[in-house]
């Protein structure tokens, strides 16, 4: 606006200047300096009003008058000029060939790292907490249990359990250490038998044996060992006391024996459990057994009260709010773990794992590149969309507005230009002819 202001004081200063020019002419009719400032302010005032009707009939009709031809030029061009510019903008300034370079100069992963290192401590987390806890609030667990237990089951169906069961027992055998294992077994067993307790249940099962062999066959097999273990019992020959006695001290010398790891029967159960797992790795009749007892398994068992609980213990955990205090009553074995806490700790530790982890920085840099290369392809023309859609919103009256508002300044410099140039040829054009040309043209 304000240069508009200063073309339009430089055409009214030509204005007067040329009427002070043609005034000072007629008073001083010989004066050349009269000449040689009717002739400048002339140039001038010419200059500027061919810029001013040219700068006008860009954008408009001088002093409203259509039928004027070739005015109003961008109005009456206004479909043409749009096309132009979404095709510039589309096929020469955000080409897709200049896109891909563009991208392909950039590394997208460290630009989304240093985006996300400038956001607060914790944002990220934050975030992911609040998706987190909004996807399952309005999930139908039920339905996602279902399909859960659905897919569970024709996942476990489909795997071979029989190598990984055999792989899994040899990788125990190999790291654990199994005769420990065998001790503390050893140990809670000699543990166990060591109270009066185990004695009279020896002596119970030996009292049941008694009694299951007298009454077993018929009456008068029943009446002769009946007798004989009468017998028996009053020649001392039978004594189920002395026999659970002994019974209960020979199991204590096996458990006293069995506690040294070279004892031949731990030995043996480490080579079968080795056996066991080379079976299951290797045997197809092994396979097949574990397959058919996987099968009888999923047949009679149910994932879905499971999967619900856990699922709905986690919706339950992600819609708790931190902030909100406990029960006075509940202790601290008793209050849930701080789920957000401990997502944040992993997102955190994730995060610098992933920031110094080169291979996989590489490899999502492909992805991303490939992923926005092909986004370029096949959306490419929705730039020239977006500029055609949007200059399209643009009536005419608004579309002049727009354009002139940006070159506002460079129009009214044309003007000015035209004013100062003009006169500055009005003067040297003066001073070629009657400085020179009239002069030289008298003494030829």
């Amino acid at each position: 606006m304000e240069m508009r202001k200063k073309a339009n004081r430089s055409l009214l200063l030509l204005a007067l200047l040329f009427i002070g020019a043609a005034c000072c002419l007629y008073a001083y009719p010989d004066a050349w300096w009269a000449r040689m400032l009717l002739y400048a302010s002339e140039a001038g005032l010419v200059g500027a009003l061919a810029d001013l009707f040219a700068v006008t009939v860009l954008f408009r009709h001088p002093f409203g008058w259509k039928w004027i031809p070739h005015t109003a030029i961008i109005p009456r061009n206004r479909d043409k000029l749009i096309d132009g510019v979404a095709h510039m903008v589309e096929k020469q300034l955000l080409s897709e060939d200049m896109l891909k370079e563009k991208v392909g100069q950039i590394s997208l992963v460290e630009i989304a790292i240093a985006w996300i290192d400038r956001r607060p401590a914790g944002a990220v987390a934050d975030q992911v907490w609040t998706l987190l806890s909004g996807l399952l609030a309005k999930l139908d667990l039920n339905g996602i249990a279902v399909r859960l237990d659905e897919q569970a089951r024709k996942g476990i169906r489909r795997i071979n359990l029989s190598p990984y069961a055999g792989k899994a027992l040899r990788w125990v055998m190999d790291n654990g250490d199994f005769q420990s294992w065998i001790g503390q077994l050893v140990e809670y067993a000699a543990a166990r038998a060591s109270g009066e307790e185990t004695l009279a249940a020896i002596r119970g099962l030996l009292a049941k044996e008694k009694e299951k062999f007298v009454n077993q066959g018929g009456i008068f097999s029943k009446w002769l060992k009946k007798m004989a273990v009468e017998i028996a019992e009053s020649t001392n020959a039978l004594n189920l006391d002395d026999a659970a006695n002994a019974l209960y001290n020979d199991l204590h010398k096996l458990l006293d024996d069995l506690r040294s790891p070279q004892h031949e029967l731990r030995q043996l159960l480490e080579r079968m459990t080795y056996e066991l797992a080379d079976q299951l790795e290797h045997r197809e009749d092994v396979a097949a057994a574990v397959s058919a007892w996987r099968d009888e398994v999923i047949g009679q068992i149910s994932l879905l009260p499971s999967i619900e609980a856990i699922l709905g213990r986690f919706r339950q955990l992600l819609s708790q709010r931190p902030d909100m205090p406990q029960a006075a009553e509940e202790t601290a074995d008793d209050r849930p773990p701080d789920l957000k806490a401990l997502i944040n700790r992993f997102i955190a530790g994730y995060w610098e794992w992933f920031k110094t982890n080169e291979e996989t920085k590489r490899w999502l840099e492909r992805y991303a590149q490939a992923f926005v290369r092909h986004i370029i392809e096949t959306e490419h023309a929705v730039i020239g969309h977006i500029v055609r859609t949007t200059l399209d919103r643009f009536t005419e009256q608004r579309l002049v507005q727009f354009i002139e508002s940006k070159v506002e300044t460079d129009l009214q410099r044309i003007r000015l230009n035209g004013a100062y140039i003009g006169a500055a040829l009005g003067a040297a054009f003066y001073v070629l002819l009657y400085g020179i040309y009239e002069p030289l043209l008298q003494r030829l």
